[in-house]
């Protein structure tokens, strides 16, 4: 006898009474993509064919599928779609037609697996209507440049390849100078001093009026004191050169105000540097500095002006800067030799290196300091050590 006590024993269950079975709700009708939704049922769609024995199974194909689901074959390009039913009574099917191998599914036999031909989809269609509108478009746009009617056959095609091209359009040339002849105040002129009156033109509204060249002193007299007219505002004197013109290579020009009757008018006169011309200082006196001016740069002499010599450069300066035969490059001249000290080579090129960088002019008050330099016996540019 074992001094183990003894485990008691489980109790054993006890078995519920039996109940009757509860009424069962009944489930809902399925709604998944094998069986159609309530009320969504196609009339006359037919019946699927009688199945075959289970002992015999035919092979699965794209076409047997569409049969039993009502779907177009995954291949096609209506996949995904229901394949609409076929409004033919399944009675009538004849016999023949009735055999599990030539059976047509319930809504028609389906197009023919990756022929877009036969199935086009919705973008393919997109695509095919812009090409032809874009066609179009084309065409109506040549027949638009070519400024002639296109064929019927073109009307939805591109243009043939040897049709000529449209003709490129000039550009629009700019505004040129007109003859002004019948101007009130050319006319005016004209009467009042007859061969005095050479020329006139407008140019987008400027008028200019070329006069002889010893009457210049007259017209601009009459300009000024006209009641009608009255230009009595000298604006500018300046000078044009023309080297090709021999006999008169340079023209004068005077640019004038009416402040009372806002009116310009420009006057030109021909001349060269032994004629010159009469001065209208005495007519306008901000003429002095003016015609001081020109005579300094272009080299044109004034007659009877009260103070005649150079204005910008020293009088003993050589040649006239704003002619076109003036050279661009700097030179030195008998104004630089006489006026400033002689350099060595070696400040020579010092210098020459400072006017590369444009650190010193010729004739300017810091180049001359530059020579004083020199004189004390001091470094322009310091050395490197």
């Amino acid at each position: 006898m074992s001094d183990d006590p003894k485990q008691p024993d489980a109790p054993k269950p006890i078995d519920a009474p039996e109940q009757p079975d509860a009424p069962r709700t009944p489930l809902p009708p399925r709604t998944d993509d094998k069986s159609p939704s309530p009320g969504s049922e196609i009339a006359n769609a037919g019946n699927l064919p009688t199945p075959e024995s289970a002992t015999t199974k035919a092979p699965v194909t794209p076409e047997s599928q569409a049969a039993l689901t009502g779907k177009a074959p995954s291949g096609s390009s209506t996949s995904g779609s229901t394949v609409p039913a076929s409004s033919s009574d399944p009675t009538s099917i004849p016999p023949s037609a009735a055999s599990p191998s030539d059976a047509q599914p319930p809504g028609g036999a389906s197009p023919a697996i990756g022929d877009p031909a036969g199935s086009p989809s919705q973008s393919d269609l997109e695509k095919a209507a812009k090409i032809a509108e874009a066609k179009a478009r084309a065409a109506a746009a040549k027949q638009a440049a070519g400024d002639k009617p296109a064929p019927p056959s073109q009307t939805g095609a591109a243009t043939a390849a040897g049709a000529p091209k449209a003709p490129v359009k000039k550009k629009d040339e700019g505004p040129k100078p007109t003859d002004a002849s019948n101007h009130p105040l050319v006319k005016k002129i004209r009467d009042k001093f007859g061969d005095a009156f050479l020329e006139a033109s407008e140019f987008i509204g400027q008028l200019s009026i070329r006069v002889e060249r010893t009457r210049i002193m007259e017209v601009c007299d009459f300009l000024k004191r006209d009641a009608e007219t009255k230009f009595d505002f000298l604006s500018d004197v300046t000078c044009v050169h023309f080297p090709d013109q021999s006999d008169a290579p340079f023209e004068v020009v005077y640019n004038l105000y009416s402040i009372e009757g806002n009116e310009r008018v420009r006057l030109k006169v021909a001349t060269n540097e032994v004629a010159g011309v009469e001065s209208v200082a005495s007519v306008w006196p901000t003429a002095n500095w003016m015609e001081r001016e020109v005579f300094d740069l272009f080299g044109v002499p004034f007659s009877n002006h009260p103070d005649l010599r150079r204005i910008l450069l020293p009088p003993d300066w050589e040649g006239h800067p704003l002619r076109k035969e003036y050279p661009l490059e700097f030179i030195e001249n008998n104004w630089t030799i006489k006026h400033l000290p002689e350099f060595s080579e070696v400040q020579q090129e010092q210098l020459v290196q400072r006017r590369n960088y444009g650190l010193e002019i010729l004739s300017m008050p810091a180049e001359r300091r530059v020579r004083e330099i020199f004189r004390g016996g001091k470094e322009v540019m310091t050395k490197d050590k």
